[in-house]
């Protein structure tokens, strides 16, 4: 390879690691943002489900649609990925483990955030019901709440009997994996005390109007929180991921540079060595 293109070579690799790094510290920095909203959402979670026990236990019979357990034969399945690439398999991540759960159920209708999975679930078997791109990275309460209204309307009118959620659940910076899990109809055995101090506790509150009623409110709510936590914990993974990603694109670009350099020097070296000895053979020539 001539000099002249190693040396276009390697300004083309430091113009590409520019970017990388640039990317890299945009994705790290909206990362801290998503990180910080996720580490909040999480307790607030916990509290709702904690009053929704205490609901429960004072409740003779719970009688309420949500809870409704019935055949299945038509199901939702809502699918979070990302909008954009450029962040290693997280986005094929996700679309396998939907296309896992789709296989396990019959009559199964989609709700897809994401222009990925958009792309990917379009003009195929299963019919969209709405989707929603732009969000991916920076979701609020009110995209969760438009997916969840939707969600209870379709499980009310008994177009669907079962809503599940697919996304990817953060772990940490380098670990987050996809998931699947139920939002309707709710299960309320899991909502349990593992402390008895916090049980005694919700066990003296006393509720007003009536236990049912508060349910009744309280448990759409609880589906637009359970979703927006889906959608919270998507975005810090696929940051996560992309910021990985692009932190590992630089380091190649690194090496890369090393070598291109280091063979330029090398070729460097061979053309002055090639013109020394052609000045001396000429000095000989001449004597």
């Amino acid at each position: 390879m001539a000099l002249r293109d190693i040396k276009q070579r390697i300004k083309s690799i430091k113009s590409t690691k520019q970017i990388t790094k640039a990317m890299n510290l945009v994705a790290t920095s909206k990362l801290q943002r998503v990180k910080g909203r996720v580490i909040s959402a999480r307790p607030f979670l916990q509290e709702v489900r904690k009053v929704i026990s205490s609901l429960i236990l004072q409740t003779e019979k719970l009688e309420n649609v949500y809870v409704e357990q019935r055949p299945v034969e038509n199901t939702l399945i809502i699918i979070i990925s990302g909008d954009r690439g450029l962040c290693g398999a997280y986005n094929a991540n996700i679309i396998k483990q939907s296309i896992k759960s789709i296989s396990e159920r019959k009559n199964v209708k989609l709700v897809v955030l994401g222009s990925k999975a958009v792309k990917f679930f379009t003009d195929g078997e299963h019919e969209i019901v709405r989707y929603m791109t732009g969000i991916s990275d920076k979701p609020f309460y009110d995209d969760a709440a438009q997916i969840g209204t939707l969600a209870r309307e379709m499980f009310e009118s008994g177009e669907v009997d079962e809503v599940f959620v697919s996304y990817t659940k953060f772990e940490s910076m380098l670990s987050y994996k996809p998931v699947t899990e139920s939002v309707l109809p709710i299960d309320v055995t899991q909502f349990s005390f593992k402390d008895e101090a916090q049980q005694e506790y919700y066990d003296i509150m006393e509720f007003e109007p009536k236990a049912e009623v508060i349910l009744e409110q309280l448990l759409p709510k609880y589906i637009n929180v359970l979703l927006f936590d889906a959608m919270l914990e998507s975005a810090a993974c696929e940051l996560a991921a992309r910021s990985a990603s692009m932190d590992s694109a630089t380091k190649n670009a690194e090496d890369r540079i090393e070598e291109m350099s280091l063979a330029y020097n090398r070729a460097r070296q061979s053309v002055i060595t090639k013109e020394i000895i052609e000045v001396v053979a000429g000095a000989n020539a001449l004597q």
